[in-house]
């Protein structure tokens, strides 16, 4: 494809002009006094900005520490009430067979003397 005469001038004339702007524009910023001192205010706008955004993150850092530390913590309490629970449900259970085991033999001794006693009345009759 063979590009216009007209369509490369035309490119030419854009990028004189940008490169034209573009110097002015640099020109401006440090080759005046007025363009040096808007240069220092947007240079000091920059550097504040990027203290602030430094200081926000900093805090964001330390609220999130802080909650995680939070987190742990209270994971480390629940394992330790859920162990103390562990370990209080297995004393009653321990408690419970004990009373269960004095129980049965209490029964199957009340029941060997009843059985004697019917044994003996029959045994009489």
């Amino acid at each position: 494809m063979k590009e216009k005469k007209g369509s490369k001038t035309a490119k030419f004339v854009a990028f004189a002009l940008a490169g034209l702007a573009a110097g002015a524009a640099v020109y401006y910023l440090f080759g005046t006094k007025e363009g040096r001192k808007t240069l220092n205010k947007a240079v000091d706008g920059v550097n504040g900005l990027s203290k602030t955004l430094k200081t926000q993150a900093e805090e964001g850092l330390q609220r999130a520490s802080h909650l995680a530390n939070r987190a742990k913590e209270e994971y480390h309490r629940v394992l330790t009430m859920a162990d103390g629970a562990r370990h209080d449900a297995l004393e009653k259970a321990d408690k419970y067979k004990a009373d269960a085991k004095k129980l049965t033999k209490k029964g199957l001794k009340y029941a060997e003397e009843i059985s004697k006693e019917a044994r003996s009345k029959v045994d009489k009759a």
